[in-house]
């Protein structure tokens, strides 16, 4: 006499099931989820070997254009369209070349005192920067920030004007290695998320900034307190002028968001603070912040996009 089957669905069941000798059965992954048995599968993730600044310092003298007036006065030297052109990787080394625009107004030694205006376009700059470990098949990405802007002016040379700039330049070298994993990895944070990152052959533009001049670095002859021709030439040393990129006060805008000891998610984390903690902003380099926080002594980088500038929400 043949058995009934207790319904047609226990029959298909059994057939993805699994007879282990001696324990019982085990459903496949297929049944259970409806997805494929996990396998090994290779991936490639990128660590930051190494990321470092220095300083490059630009003197040269520019020459008002034979069509143009002499000068009487300058009013000011402007910086603009900084741009990192290349980016080299040699042995625990990273060659960066960039360019940038300057532009100086005065006023022409004439009658009626107009204001003239000349440039100089593609002055060029390299920086080398040292990073250990790095080696010419790695990756690298470069910033570039303006640090500090002065110029002095001759009476009795009165078409030429000397500049100085001071240029904060960052390099990071990427290393990438390959991984065996079952899944994705799990995102290192909720919210930081790590941006792409440009091949050392490609062109790099420098961080947010548009237009430097020397009055805002505290350079050139400014006006202070009504006085006339005041003299700030700031010293050349690695604290010279601010950075001008970004700074003041920013709020956080993530949950739980890490302090790291350098920009990038490979760096160790140095403290987390939660959503609203108010931050004051230093500097800025591949789209991070390094911040003081409200204790003034801790320091660290923030991911720029976990901060909302200014203290109010966001």
């Amino acid at each position: 006499m043949t058995k009934n089957k207790r319904g047609s669905g226990s029959g298909e069941r059994a057939t993805n099931i699994a007879t282990v000798a001696g324990t019982g059965t085990v459903e496949s992954a297929e049944l259970v989820c409806g997805c494929p048995e996990p396998s090994i599968e290779k991936i490639e993730v990128e660590q930051v070997l190494g990321a470092e600044m220095a300083q490059r310092v630009l003197e040269f003298d520019m020459t008002v254009p034979a069509v143009k007036p002499d000068i009487e006065q300058v009013i000011d030297v402007y910086v603009k369209n900084v741009e990192v052109k290349s980016i080299d990787v040699i042995k625990d080394k990273v060659i960066v070349r960039g360019e940038l625009e300057v532009k100086v107004m005065y006023v022409a030694d004439l009658p009626n005192q107009p204001v003239h205006a000349f440039e100089r376009q593609h002055v060029r700059f390299t920086r080398d920067i040292v990073i250990d470990g790095a080696l010419p098949d790695m990756t690298a990405t470069a910033d570039v920030a303006i640090e500090f802007v002065d110029y002095s002016f001759e009476e009795d040379e009165n078409r030429k004007v000397h500049i100085t700039i001071v240029l904060k330049v960052w390099a990071r070298v990427v290393s990438t290695t390959e991984m065996d994993v079952y899944a994705l990895s799990p995102i290192d944070q909720v919210g930081e998320i790590i941006p792409s990152t440009t091949t050392a052959s490609s062109t790099v533009s420098s961080s947010d900034m548009d237009t430097v001049s020397a009055a805002e670095t505290g350079g050139g002859e400014i006006t202070a307190f009504g006085v006339e021709n005041v003299l700030v030439t700031g010293p050349m040393t690695p604290t010279a002028g601010t950075t001008m990129t970004v700074s003041g006060i920013a709020t956080v805008t993530g949950s739980t968001v890490n302090i790291r000891t350098g920009p990038g998610t490979n760096f160790p984390v140095v403290i987390k603070v939660n959503r609203g903690a108010t931050v004051t902003i230093q500097e800025q380099a591949f789209g991070w912040y390094r911040v003081v926080l409200s204790d003034g002594v801790t320091t660290g980088w923030i991911a720029g996009w976990l901060v909302s500038l200014g203290t109010g929400n966001g």
